[in-house]
């Protein structure tokens, strides 16, 4: 996006007629801040309104087709679909809704590496890929977290359909 001079004053400084430079007003480059500022807070909760929707939409997608069979999905184009339906992503997702309380991340490890002995299959910090994981489904709006002496806690989150209320 291009920015006019009235949106942002003064964004670059100036040269007067022996050629050194004017510096900015902490004023000006105050207001260019907060103006980008604000611009990045409503992309992220834009962006975190999406999610939800998409969350909320893959869900109903799941509880039509429980319901009324399988026929109802589209056939899939590749095997790319199949694979991510294996990954550690949705193994997370499953964990958390078969969970009946909180668990922590090495909860969710120790059942994972049970029953997905093949999920972590590349080198690196799995831990740090699970946290990682279990943080984006928060912010997708998929799960809750929160503090418990000192530990963190993951949760599937129970959406209630506004709809409806």
């Amino acid at each position: 996006m291009v920015m006019s001079a009235p949106e942002v004053p003064h964004s670059f400084p100036t040269v007067d007629a022996v050629n050194t430079p004017q510096p900015l007003h902490n004023h000006d480059l105050r207001t260019v801040v907060e103006h980008a500022q604000d611009q990045l807070m409503q992309l992220v909760r834009e962006r975190q309104q999406i999610a939800q929707r998409i969350a909320i939409l893959k869900r109903t997608i799941k509880g039509v087709v429980f319901l009324n069979g399988e026929q109802l999905l589209r056939a899939p184009n590749n095997g790319a679909n199949q694979e991510r339906k294996r990954g550690p992503t949705n193994a997370c997702r499953l964990v958390l809704t078969r969970a009946d309380t909180s668990l922590s991340a090495q909860d969710i490890s120790a059942i994972l590496k049970e029953e997905f002995p093949d999920l972590f299959r590349r080198p690196g910090n799995q831990y740090a890929s699970l946290v990682t994981i279990l943080n984006r489904l928060v912010e997708y709006g998929e799960a809750d977290t929160f503090l418990r002496n000192g530990s963190r806690f993951w949760k599937r989150q129970q959406l209630v359909d506004r709809r409806s209320a």
